[in-house]
């Protein structure tokens, strides 16, 4: 280790001038040459994988947010006979809603998003309602699909976190829970609508779920063939 001969700090064998007065660094019998030293700070900063999430989303976040904001003015200043602006608005916000704000967690929590966006699909749902004077569909028939929809991704999302399953097993247990969602709201609609309560289309998508059930059981008795698809397509 060496001292600077000007004011004494001790100085780094990485260094070329003294950090404290800019004397610089003359020592012809140092044992490693400055260049060949490790720097004691890292040249490269290292922003943490959370931090970088959370600058990235608020990056996007300014994209989405500054362009609507001129918009808006300009649909305000400018008058059109309508506000389009309202429908840009509306769509940005939940697309950041569902795609966005979730980065700005570093663990983000299924029992906070999945209401968070399930309130924001309602409200952009509200929005579209009341410009277009809807007739009473709105809390007859969006807000319970809604709310199906939010309770089926809700226990997807839980299931898939605490069941560490095989993913032949993992797909064939998500095709059921699809084959029931599609029942449900097939349900909903045919009821606001007063229509025949037979799930045609329901009995569609559950057909080509066991279709696709039977192929998953079939990937997972077969030791071959799972260990070619994961050969092939590496899972």
């Amino acid at each position: 280790m060496s001292y600077c001969v000007n004011c004494g700090v001790e100085l780094d064998n990485s260094a070329k001038k003294c950090a404290l007065c800019a004397t610089p660094v003359v020592n012809p019998n140092a044992l490693v040459k400055p260049e060949d030293a490790i720097d004691p700070f890292p040249k490269r900063v290292v922003i943490p994988s959370a931090v970088r999430r959370r600058y990235g989303a608020f990056l996007a976040s300014m994209v989405i947010l500054i362009p609507n904001i001129v918009c808006l003015i300009i649909n305000l200043v400018f008058e059109f006979g309508y506000l389009w602006a309202t429908y840009l608005n509306a769509s940005c916000a939940i697309f950041w809603l569902l795609f966005v704000f979730p980065f700005f967690f570093n663990k983000p929590k299924s029992y906070i998003l999945v209401p968070l966006d399930a309130l924001g699909v309602f409200l952009y749902t509200a929005v579209f309602y009341s410009v277009e004077h809807g007739e009473g569909w709105l809390f007859g028939l969006a807000l319970p699909v809604i709310l199906v929809v939010a309770a089926f991704v809700f226990s997807v999302a839980e299931w898939i976190k605490f069941k560490r399953l095989d993913w032949p097993i993992l797909v064939t247990s998500l095709l059921i829970q699809v084959a029931v969602l599609s029942f449900a709201v097939e349900f909903l609609f045919r009821y606001y609508y007063s229509l025949n309560l037979l799930p045609i289309v329901s009995i569609i998508v559950s057909a080509c779920c066991l279709a696709l059930i039977a192929f998953f059981l079939a990937v997972l008795k077969n030791k071959r063939l799972r260990a070619w698809l994961s050969r092939k397509f590496f899972i």
